[in-house]
């Protein structure tokens, strides 16, 4: 160890000072430990440098603090070992020593660290909420929040901070272990102490959301950012995004996407507000938005599961489903981050890319893996649903469609697709049935695209229980909600056709071809309004137009001839009409 190397006169001194201090009446615990954790954190390309002979302790522990304020917490570390190196047994080194490493996130170390501390003066109280912070990051709650309880009953001393760390340290340990009203009990300890922590406050707001009282976590939220003080290594961008979080789970989708901006603003190299920012654009209908903060989260965190299956589930509404199913299995091989969600979610968004890429049984063998995680998945149900539709097991589809909105019977989309199965076994009712509860249950920041398709299918079935002029009003919403929904263009037609209302359907038909130009049936339909009213040659070119699209259409096959035959037998008419004789034009004027 080149600490000790024979041949160094530092080596020398240490080994000398080793021997005197070993043959003191402290406490041994392994000072050869001491020393060579002290040592192997230090860089070594610093043992090069000269000032690192100096047997100062005050010049290292002042050292060590500067470094740590300018952020160069390597440097800090092996400046702190270097004054331990020269007092083993000073307080306050190790509880520098302590600070710096949870700043670095080390907090194993940290708590090695505090732990040797606590060795020399059990009762410390800064210690022991140093400890207690370590072990709430490692995940040790429960010894986390006895290490802060026990500092609250210690000695009292808390070096340049107060009670507020332990109090704030013990809040955040009672929420993860759902302890809520504890927990807010202890941010409030922590507010009497100090009204102007806007930690202790953020504390209290995502507490609220969790317990639903949401008024009041947003309240608070903003009482910590009005505050602005106290945010140790962290900055405002935390209470904007747990304000976001309440605003969300609140229905204020517009307000938190407002919130995470301002908070990827402040901290653009945060994972989970670009997550979130996404899950709140997608919610509103946003999806093309929405996949640009997905891939912001995941160049972040390339790893992070849950941003990944959000991302395949926006390429899936985009209808990229090569990426969507690549997105998918990178989740289910990620970080095991799933935060309110879990690998269901990766495993259904992959059934339905592979579904959308026309693998049907491996989407819902897929699918049915999620559903297998989570047989409570309402989502998984209807997606199951709709892949057994497009393979004809239409009974089957059925049941999962009833699964579905069981679980959840505000499901919209459920409804949605278990009408449109009902409308292909022509169970008209019960179809119109069910388009009516998904209209119930949309809400107000549905989907556009769902709610004008609910629309659209919903006056096809109207059209086929002749219910035309309700059809019709169907339609019409439909197009007022997405003017450029071809569907809901094509049904207008057809039920201005039914009602005999030709200029009309005609009008509705070239709407709809304009927007789905390769659309064959579009061009029957308008071809059969042309014939009915008598525009015989212009029907005729529609038909071969739609013929030259789909050689099989049967509505333009069957209306051709009928519109060839009339053409024909107009033109001979025209041929055996008596022609008027020609009076030559004088050119003149002839005044009466």
């Amino acid at each position: 160890m080149r600490y000790f190397h024979a041949k160094s006169r530092r080596g020398l001194a240490v080994n000398n000072w080793f021997g005197k201090v070993a043959k003191s009446s402290r406490i041994a615990w392994g000072l050869t430990a001491v020393f060579l954790l002290a040592n192997s954190l230090v860089p070594k390309t610093l043992f090069a440098q000269e000032k690192l002979e100096i047997k100062d302790f005050d010049y290292w522990a002042n050292f060590c603090k500067l470094l740590a304020e300018e952020k160069k917490y390597e440097e800090a570390i092996a400046a702190c070992n270097q004054g331990i190196g020269l007092k083993p047994d000073e307080l306050e080194i190790w509880v520098t020593r302590t600070e710096i490493l949870l700043k670095q996130a080390k907090y194993s170390e940290a708590l090695v660290s505090a732990d040797r501390t606590l060795r020399l003066q059990p009762k410390y109280s800064l210690a022991l909420a140093q400890r207690c912070q370590a072990l709430l990051s490692l995940n040790k709650t429960a010894e986390a929040i006895a290490a802060c309880d026990l500092a609250l009953r210690s000695d009292g001393n808390w070096g340049n901070t107060t009670a507020v760390v332990a109090w704030y340290n013990r809040g955040l340990g009672q929420s993860k272990l759902g302890q809520l009203e504890a927990a807010i009990a202890s941010f409030n300890r922590a507010l009497e102490i100090n009204p102007e922590n806007s930690l202790a406050l953020v504390g209290n707001c995502q507490t609220l959301t969790n317990l639903d009282r949401l008024s009041e976590a947003i309240a608070a939220c903003d009482s910590a950012i009005k505050v602005n003080n106290y945010w140790g290594d962290t900055t405002p961008a935390i209470a904007w995004y747990t304000k976001g979080l309440a605003q969300k789970k609140n229905g204020q989708l517009d307000a938190a996407i407002a919130s995470f901006d301002q908070a990827v603003a402040m901290n653009p190299k945060d994972a989970d507000i670009w997550l979130e920012h996404g899950r709140s654009l997608a919610a509103i209908g946003k999806p093309e938005q929405a996949a640009v903060s997905y891939e912001f989260a995941v160049k972040l965190s390339p790893n992070y599961a849950l941003a990944l299956a959000s991302q395949s589930a926006s390429f899936n509404k985009l209808g990229k489903f090569k990426e969507a199913q690549t997105a998918a299995e990178q989740a289910l091989q990620g970080d095991s981050r799933w935060g309110d969600a879990s690998p269901a979610l990766a495993w259904q968004e992959r059934g339905i890319a592979l579904a959308g890429l026309g693998n049907y049984e491996e989407g819902l063998a897929s699918i049915e893996r999620a559903i297998a995680l989570n047989p409570n998945y309402a989502e998984a149900w209807n997606n199951r649903a709709a892949t057994q539709w497009y393979l004809g097991r239409y009974s089957d589809a059925i049941a999962s469609s009833d699964r579905a909105t069981q679980i959840n019977q505000k499901y919209a989309q459920a409804w949605f697709n278990k009408g449109r199965i009902l409308k292909t076994l022509e169970r008209y009712p019960a179809s119109l049935a069910a388009y009516n509860k998904a209209l119930e249950n949309v809400g107000k920041f549905a989907d556009k695209s769902l709610l004008a398709n609910i629309w659209a299918n919903r006056s096809v079935v109207l059209w086929h229980l002749s219910r035309n002029h309700e059809a019709l009003v169907s339609a019409d919403r439909a197009i007022n909600i997405n003017p450029n929904l071809p569907q809901g263009w094509y049904n207008r037609g057809i039920i201005l056709f039914n009602l005999a209302r030709y200029d009309e359907a005609i009008n509705a038909y070239n709407q709809a071809s304009t927007l789905a130009p390769t659309d064959a049936n579009i061009l029957a339909g308008k071809g059969v309004a042309l014939l009915r009213l008598g525009k015989i040659q212009e029907a005729v070119n529609t038909f071969t137009a739609t013929l030259q699209l789909d050689p099989k259409n049967s509505l333009a096959l069957a209306n051709q001839t009928i519109a060839q035959q009339k053409l024909q037998a107009q033109q001979e008419q025209e041929q055996q009409k008596p022609k008027l004789p020609v009076v030559p034009d004088s050119g003149k004027l002839k005044h009466i």
